[in-house]
């Protein structure tokens, strides 16, 4: 017994319940459907009713095109995202490259003061010497906290060769941004409560401009190894596309012997034996309805 035989079974069960609930007159023949969730027709009732083998063929053909054209679809999806990806890709790599330049850059302008002491200046005034880390914090936040409410980025003072900006808040009732700005702008936090922890903010921000490097290379080197796959993946085609189309072939000469292939409005009673006379009256068919009033042609 094969593996996909309960599927067949339970999928000529339940047809054959229809039949047996269409032969007893409790549902018509378009109120009948089968495991598809689509209509029985007379000639499929026909067919199964028979036990013509060629069903159980039917059942499994029909199957696997269902499996195939799902594996099509996930298929041509796949083509349409990778298409996309080799598009958008190179402009990503491109600005990942002018990126980590410019915090490399950074690190260099960070590196070239770092003997020296600490001197940070808010406005117009320099601080520098014992002390002045926290007054240099007393003052920034000072004048950040001033500006609170100006939402443009603005220059409050200059730290090794970097810019302090600060942006007041988006959010109602929100403490302002904070910024370090050279050749790329990095996030910094303001302390409005501990001036010194917004110092210790700004330096900590410049010390991580070398894991902030290392990660945008490693970035550009996934970024650069996806592009390559993406574009020997491009263009190529399904891999069971033969298969589908000899099934779909089968599957059309199946529905061909089975008489399958044609319309229920195109079912009449089938030909009488010579001698036993006409039917009582005629069968209309779903092109020619009539009612009352109206005499069939």
């Amino acid at each position: 017994m094969t593996k996909d035989w309960p599927v067949k079974w339970q999928c000529l069960e339940t047809k054959a319940r229809f039949i047996n609930q269409i032969m007893n007159g409790s549902v018509t023949v378009r109120q009948a459907e089968d495991l598809e969730g689509g209509a029985l027709t007379y000639a499929e009732i026909k067919a199964i009713a028979s036990g013509n083998p060629a069903v159980m063929e039917k059942v499994k053909v029909d199957t696997e095109i269902r499996k195939l054209d799902q594996l099509r679809a996930s298929h041509i999806n796949q083509q349409h995202n990778i298409r996309w990806q080799v598009k958008s890709l190179p402009e990503q790599i491109d600005r990942a490259r002018k990126y980590h330049a410019a915090v490399s850059a950074d690190i260099g302008a960070r590196d070239a003061s770092a003997e020296e002491e600490f001197t940070m200046k808010v406005g117009n005034r320099e601080f520098s010497g014992k002390g002045a880390r926290e007054d240099a914090g007393n003052a920034l936040n000072a004048v950040i906290m001033s500006w609170r409410d100006d939402k443009t980025p603005q220059v409050r003072g200059h730290f090794k060769g970097f810019e302090v900006l600060s942006r007041g808040s988006a959010y109602k009732d929100g403490e302002p941004d904070l910024f370090v700005r050279g050749k790329e702008t990095y996030k910094a936090n303001l302390n409005p409560d501990n001036p010194l922890g917004t110092i210790q903010s700004i330096e900590h921000t410049l010390r991580g401009l070398d894991r902030r490097a290392e990660d945008e290379q490693l970035e550009i080197q996934r970024q650069e190894k996806a592009l390559a796959d993406y574009r020997t993946q491009m263009g190529r085609p399904f891999e069971h596309d033969a298969r589908l189309k000899d099934l779909l072939a089968r599957q059309a000469q199946l529905n061909a012997c089975l008489d399958l292939d044609k319309h229920e409005a195109q079912i009449v009673d089938e030909p009488r034996e010579p001698g036993q006379g006409e039917p009582t009256s005629p069968v209309p068919t779903r092109s020619r309805p009539f009612g009352p009033g109206a005499a069939p042609s």
